[in-house]
């Protein structure tokens, strides 16, 4: 690096930082997804039918996937009923053979899929030596591992056409750790660092493949049933409003999507620039401590 080129640096910094916090403000623009097919998995229920649906109506051709077969097929059936184009397979994300086998079924007969959606997630909810070890591996290979075998599955077209998106539905849990989430936790904040690392590999090898991560708070479906939000300030969010978040987000071509965006972005700002015991006088003070004191999740009991 050159002189010159080295004093320049903090200009750019400060230039491209600018630019950021400007695009804040201004109304978001929506790229035209019309033609494109999105793959998404966990789309029987909650988020992921919701964003099934919401992409369809943008004109893309959907692929529901879930373990669930009849859950996505009602998905899909729901698409296909406002005249929408769907698919829909069982799929289980663990598995990286059937999720291979599937990738070519899908690519055969929709020509390939240009907009990957990671949505298919699992939380147990218990303190760490009350949760049993298969679930803590289940966790992290349904919030996490699965990643890999879905971008392998599917990322390597997007690179050659230098076209498509990759979106990680991850989690507050993702850069904020909570008692009883503790394996969720883990996943989430791998989930987070494999889309940063992504990211930064994208930009040099096809930097018209978009990434956008999704940290959402905890939002009212089946998977956080039971569970109390710990502030007024941050209640817990309705799926529709979350589900249109996304979809605006990744129209949007946003890297990192904070929901709700403000309330999330000061709580990261306070806790990068605050000791750690202020991070607890405030984790008392909210009741962290007591927010997963009544989860039952999607069963309506523990996950045995």
């Amino acid at each position: 690096m050159g002189i010159i080129e080295g004093l320049l640096i903090p200009f750019k910094l400060f230039w491209t930082w600018l630019v950021c916090i400007v695009k804040e403000f201004i109304p978001r623009s929506r790229k035209d997804i019309s033609g494109e097919v999105v793959f998404i998995t966990g789309a029987g229920s909650g988020i992921g039918r919701l964003m099934s649906e919401k992409f369809a109506e943008c004109g893309a051709t959907v692929i529901c996937t879930d373990i669930n077969k009849a859950t996505a097929d009602e998905t899909a059936n729901n698409i296909r009923a406002k005249k929408g184009k769907a698919l829909s397979y069982k799929l289980d994300v663990t598995n990286q053979q059937e999720v291979y086998d599937l990738a070519k079924v899908v690519s055969k007969e929709t020509g390939g899929v240009t907009i990957l959606v990671n949505n298919a997630g699992i939380v147990t909810g218990r303190n760490l030596l009350e949760c049993p070890d298969h679930l803590i591996i289940k966790t992290m290979e349904v919030n996490t591992t699965s990643h890999f075998w879905t971008l392998k599955a599917f990322l390597g077209p997007m690179i050659k056409k230098n076209h498509g998106h990759v979106v990680s539905i991850a989690s507050l849990a993702g850069y904020f750790g909570s008692p009883k989430l503790i394996d969720y936790t883990a996943s989430k904040f791998a989930a987070v660092g494999l889309m940063e690392a992504l990211t930064m590999e994208l930009w040099t090898e096809a930097d018209k493949v978009n990434t956008t991560t999704v940290c959402p708070y905890f939002i009212k479906t089946g998977m956080f049933a039971g569970i109390t939000s710990i502030s007024p300030l941050l209640p817990l969010m309705e799926p529709e409003y979350v589900a249109d978040e996304i979809l605006a987000g990744v129209l949007n071509n946003e890297v990192t999507l904070f929901i709700p965006r403000f309330q999330f972005t000061m709580l990261l700002l306070l806790k990068n620039l605050l000791p750690l015991k202020v991070g607890k006088v405030m984790s008392d003070f909210l009741g962290v401590e007591k927010q997963m004191d009544g989860f039952v999740g999607r069963s309506g009991k523990k996950s045995e």
